[in-house]
């Protein structure tokens, strides 16, 4: 019910992977919690943390009935009633449900989830009873001698293992954006065999305080991995599922782990007895790489593999913003220098970095650029009565939010916003933008090759520092456009008496 919940109320497929994988980690937690409230209620009986647990699940019940809220609840009528804010810079990347069920994957998910649980029951019980507990234990009690763990030992062993599911909810979202949720699942099969092969082997060796240490160790470094596989269920079987059908797949895969978890102890401790702990242990482990070679049929699922990387904020246009004009500006063509400012303030103004052009190559452009410099008197005076507007906009006590009026604490904010954190699209703008200086030079007779330095003196002749400091705060940010300002002020005055060109820049 928990799964379906979920997969009903978030529409962003990361935020519902993730909480999927935090509601399974939270099934496992539980189960250590009910273990470790029976190890410390030791003395008060057998069934007396059973008390514990039926009031346990009494609050849950209550709780869940108070704030759950289902179709027909009356605190939906606020909702609907209510004036609702569209965020239209959401980023949320929404869940496109299937009409039907892929039934093939639908039971690829499902078997490989069972045999999971299966090859699971490998490491965890069977590597801690019956093989720590005959090493480690058994065999010293039954000719008298002190035992490496004891009991308590093993019962803190046993519960507090689960608690290391609390890293893998953490970690799994990272591994998911790096090999995918298939591949994630795969990851955990083939770590549980691993990680369960190397403790059989800790288990036959001679038995010493050294080997037990190890023993815990690899049970207590590896469990966090191990659970990945369980983890990841959920979110497969959620992008398959149609609306009509959510709970119908989660309560399959809550079938597959539960069936999992009750036959394979039972099934295993009956081939124990027959054979051996070790051959147990080795089927379970044959059971997880079968698990992983069934799910790595899915990693080439076009909803189960690797993400493709998110479209960075600069680099991509939001559902608001007119497709044709973001487009061109990517692109790196000249677009009306007002219609670009509307668009990065209002990036700006919530918190979004403004658009990052494509620099064109120089040897795209070389064949162009009279037109290229055809509008620089116009951009100029547009940045400079930009500057003018923003200063005033500061002055005047946010008397006018449309026109850029602003507290200088906002402005600063905006500026920040707009200027953005993306250093690695920063950095290879700065790449371009220096070879295409440098080719144009070299195009145009100036020999950049054997007059570097004097080409960098007249750069800095050409562009003055407007400052040093990344950030605008209060107290630089006037300095700043009035600087600015005053730069484009020169272009704008030595533009109207000539055309504008790349070599008269450098000869001002």
């Amino acid at each position: 019910v928990g799964m379906a919940y979920i997969s009903d109320i978030e529409t962003d497929k990361m935020k519902k992977d993730n909480m999927l994988g935090v509601l399974v980690g939270c099934f496992v937690l539980g189960n250590s919690g009910g273990g470790i409230i029976a190890v410390l209620m030791n003395d008060a009986g057998l069934f007396a943390p059973l008390w514990v647990g039926a009031g346990l699940m009494a609050m849950s019940a209550i709780v869940g009935h108070i704030y759950m809220i289902e179709p027909g609840d009356s605190r939906l009528g606020n909702i609907h009633d209510s004036k609702i804010t569209i965020d239209l810079f959401a980023e949320e990347e929404k869940v496109n449900r299937p009409l039907t069920i892929d039934k093939k994957t639908l039971w690829n998910i499902v078997g490989g989830a069972l045999l999971d649980n299966i090859g699971s029951t490998g490491l965890f019980p069977l590597c801690l009873s019956p093989l720590a507990m005959e090493q480690f234990y058994t065999q010293f009690v039954e000719v008298g001698k002190e035992p490496i763990m004891t009991i308590d030992a093993y019962q803190w062993l046993s519960v507090c293992v689960a608690l290391l599911v609390i890293p893998s909810t953490q970690m799994t979202p990272y591994v998911f954006t790096k090999i995918g949720v298939a591949g994630t699942c795969v990851f955990g099969n083939l770590f549980t065999a691993l990680v369960t092969g190397v403790l059989l082997a800790i288990g036959n060796m001679a038995a010493t305080d050294l080997a037990f240490g190890f023993f815990v160790f690899v049970m207590y470094a590896g469990f966090p991995f191990t659970v990945f596989s369980q983890l990841t269920t959920g979110p497969m079987l959620d992008v398959i599922a149609p609306e009509d059908k959510i709970g119908f797949v989660q309560g399959l895969n809550n079938s597959s782990m539960s069936f999992g978890m009750a036959i394979a102890p039972w099934a295993f401790g009956i081939l124990a007895d027959y054979t051996s702990s070790n051959i147990s242990i080795i089927t379970g482990i044959a059971f997880s790489i079968l698990a992983a070679v069934i799910n790595a049929i899915l990693v080439w699922h076009p909803l189960m593999g690797r993400p493709k990387p998110k479209v960075p904020a600069p680099k991509k246009r939001f559902a608001h913003e007119d497709e044709e004009l973001v487009n061109k500006i990517l692109d790196g063509e000249f677009v009306d220098p007002e219609l670009v400012f509307d668009i990065n303030r209002d990036r700006g103004i919530h918190g979004k970095p403004a658009l990052i052009p494509r620099v064109r190559p120089y040897s795209e452009e070389k064949d162009h650029l009279e037109s290229l410099a055809e509008q620089v008197c116009a951009a100029a005076k547009f940045r400079e009565d930009m500057y003018d507007r923003i200063l005033n906009g500061i002055a005047s006590n946010k008397s006018d939010p449309n026109n850029f009026d602003f507290s200088v604490e906002e402005v600063c904010e905006i500026m920040n916003s707009v200027r953005g954190n993306e250093e690695e699209l920063m950095a290879q703008s700065f790449a371009d933008l220096g070879a295409w200086m440098g080719e144009y030079l070299a195009d145009n007779g100036y020999d950049p090759h054997t007059s570097s330095v004097l080409l960098k003196q007249m750069f800095m002749i050409a562009f003055p520092s407007i400052s040093r400091e990344l950030e605008f705060t209060p107290n630089n940010i006037e300095e700043r456009l009035v600087k600015a300002k005053r730069v484009m002020a020169k272009y704008v005055r030595e533009t109207r008496e000539e055309p504008f060109t790349v070599t008269s820049v450098l000869g001002s």
